[in-house]
């Protein structure tokens, strides 16, 4: 679905998760043995007045623009490659490139896609469809999701996953009754941060493996199209460099679709186990434990068409609503190794209105406001306001 998503703005506003049939319908559109190029890119203004950086210094507005470029290669009837580079800079001008992806389809039959290669991982809807910023509503990522442009003094509950594997995506055809669609992957899986004890969890994709183990994960989603989808996530995989903590996280997503608006949310769940030793009195070490420590978030967004009034000037406008929370149960018992996570939960509320210049090209004026619940918790957490101007394109 990603890949069709990314070359129509049409299907992405009433398409959701038809993974399999979007690749195929993209498919019979290369002739064997040819290069085809899509992709997406933006320029985005930040305006973050009081807002201050870790050694409390003022953070300055900024402009950051990213190229991403997406290669599709029809190798045979059966065997397509795809891969998608971002080329982005960063708020102190520096050039960054990073592979998003980079993998082999096999269209074993109708209904079935097995994926080889680096992947984003069908974990919810916002990460592997939503995230490119042409299809994405907000100039901005929802609470939950960190990384991709950072995500102010509010951590993500995770990033937008990738990793290296095999995934076995199937469409379930029911007729009238909708469709269902399943993927299973087996992947490298999270790794340990350095750190005391336990580390915290490194979900983004690495070279290789720190232990033993792989993360094994899937999606099973119930589509009534064009109009609603429901889908439930899992992924679990050991991140410890000796393979004994274990991280697992589940997601639940919904997307509704009208004529003229839209509802969309994730509601998300992680546990990961930490290890340490408390204190005793005598001795001066206690016995060694195992604490599980869960982080959780969720968010709902809105979207409406001005072109409902009926006006033709008003066509092209297009206002957007989105609430982000953020909880977790840290109480600085594992500080050392879970830090990042400590004092940037909370809430998040983003308001904006976009200008649809093409079907594929859109101009955002957003703002949004965030409020942490447990600034003591950590000394770099500070509440921020931030503005954005946004013009994002398709292609």
């Amino acid at each position: 679905m990603k890949k069709v998503l990314l070359q129509s703005a049409v299907a992405a506003a009433i398409s959701m998760s038809l993974m399999t049939t979007a690749t195929a319908q993209e498919s019979s559109a290369l002739d064997i043995g040819r290069l085809a190029l899509a992709g997406y890119g933006d320029v985005t203004y930040i305006d973050q007045p009081n807002m201050k950086d870790e050694d409390g210094n003022d953070i300055q507005n900024n402009v950051v623009a990213r190229f991403v470029p997406i290669f599709l290669f029809q190798l045979s009837e059966k065997i397509h490659i795809e891969a998608e580079l971002e080329f982005s800079t960063n708020a102190e001008g520096e050039t960054e490139t990073e592979l998003e992806y980079a993998n082999m389809h096999y269209f074993f039959n109708d209904n079935t896609i097995i994926t080889a290669g680096k992947f984003l991982l069908p974990f919810g809807q916002f990460a592997a469809n939503i995230h490119p910023s042409w299809i994405n509503k907000a100039a901005s990522n929802p609470g939950i999701y960190g990384g991709h442009g950072g995500n102010g003094s509010l951590a993500g509950v995770t990033y937008i996953m990738n990793d290296t594997g095999v995934n076995v995506s199937n469409t379930w055809d029911l007729g009238d009754a909708g469709r269902i669609f399943t993927d299973f992957y087996a992947v490298s899986g999270p790794r340990q941060e350095a750190g005391d004890h336990g580390g915290g969890v490194e979900i983004e994709s690495k070279k290789g493996d720190n232990n033993d183990s792989m993360a094994l994960g899937g999606r099973i989603a119930y589509a009534f199209l064009p109009e609603w989808e429901i889908g439930m996530s899992y992924y679990s995989g050991a991140y410890s460099d000796d393979g004994d903590l274990n991280y697992s996280a589940y997601n639940i997503d919904f997307n509704w679709i009208g004529s003229y608006s839209s509802v969309r949310g994730e509601i998300f769940g992680s546990t990961a186990e930490t290890e340490g030793e408390d204190e005793g009195e005598e001795e001066g070490h206690g016995e060694e434990w195992v604490k599980d420590f869960d982080k959780s978030g969720w968010y709902i967004q809105g979207t409406w068409q001005a072109r409902q009034l009926g006006k033709s000037w008003l066509n092209p406008v297009e206002f957007v609503v989105r609430y982000s929370d953020i909880e977790s149960d840290f109480d600085g018992s594992i500080e050392h190794d879970f830090e990042e996570d400590g004092g940037k939960t909370g809430s998040r509320i983003y308001y904006g209105v976009n200008y649809w210049l093409e079907p594929s090209a859109v101009l955002k004026l957003g703002a949004e406001s965030t409020s942490i619940e447990n600034e003591e918790a950590s000394h770099t957490s500070v509440p921020d306001d931030r503005i954005f101007l946004q013009l994002a394109f398709g292609f």
